[in-house]
């Protein structure tokens, strides 16, 4: 009886503490699990942590880019800004000097077209008592130097080129000597003209029979000797390139007429 008591007693202890063991055990466990959620929990936290500490990193990267590239931009605009200040102090200086510029073209035109109307007035006043070559064409410039004048589209700088080069070809033709076929003046009769610069004015029919030369005293043609003729053919192929250059007898008009 006293064994089977103590089997008894025995066997409660050892219940006992298998049952105290499995609670220690399962307060073990539970504290384990609390210890490794709150372990994953401050992982976790950390990691979203340091994810907010990279990215505010690439931001503050980036806003110190942004800055040093708009520090660049301020300091390109600085510089550009000095640039254009100067260009409009140097354009303000071009303008007053452009200002000064036209009223002083106001004053020189005052002056400078009745200068040139003087100098078409004289031009076709020469070519009317000028031997009388050309003398359509030569006038037919004048007019056209005339209505240029008239012209509001057209600056009093070419109008004064134009004029000047009228009278270059008026200089040039008393160099030289040439050789064309043109009507007698007056006349619906064709010749070939053989001009020695101003000095000089004859012709030959085209049928090579009769002469004539511009007696600048009786204001017209006159008849030319047939000893003439054939220094005028001579003249005429020369001036057409047609001869070498060669002395040849021609009239030089005198004051008293033809020798």
């Amino acid at each position: 009886m006293l064994n089977r008591n103590k089997t008894t007693r025995l066997r409660t202890i050892i219940v006992g503490l298998i049952a105290i063991l499995s609670a220690g055990n399962l307060v073990a466990q539970t504290s384990l699990d609390k210890s490794i959620k709150l372990e994953n929990q401050i992982t976790n936290a950390s990691i979203q942590s340091q994810k907010k500490i990279d990215r505010f990193a690439e931001q503050t990267l980036n806003m110190a880019a942004e800055y040093k590239s708009t520090l660049r931009i301020i300091e390109s605009l600085k510089i550009y800004n000095n640039q254009l200040e100067n260009l409009i102090n140097s354009q303000e200086q071009e303008m007053l000097t452009i200002q000064d510029e036209i009223d002083n073209i106001d004053e020189t035109e005052r002056g400078v077209v009745p200068l040139m109307n003087e100098m078409i007035a004289t031009l076709e006043a020469f070519i009317e008592i000028d031997l009388p070559f050309h003398r359509e064409d030569r006038l037919a410039r004048v007019n056209r130097l005339k209505n240029n004048m008239l012209r509001a589209d057209v600056a009093t700088g070419e109008k004064y080129r134009t004029i000047l080069s009228a009278y270059e070809a008026e200089i040039k033709y008393g160099e030289g000597f040439e050789a064309y076929q043109a009507d007698i003046p007056g006349e619906d009769r064709k010749v070939e003209f053989l001009r020695f610069g101003r000095v000089l004015l004859v012709y030959l029919t085209l049928d090579g029979t009769s002469a004539g030369f511009w007696n600048a005293e009786s204001k017209s043609f006159e008849p030319l000797g047939e000893e003439y003729i054939r220094s005028i053919q001579y003249g005429i192929k020369m001036a057409n390139k047609q001869a070498s250059n060669n002395l040849i007898k021609l009239p030089v008009p005198a004051a008293k007429g033809a020798q």
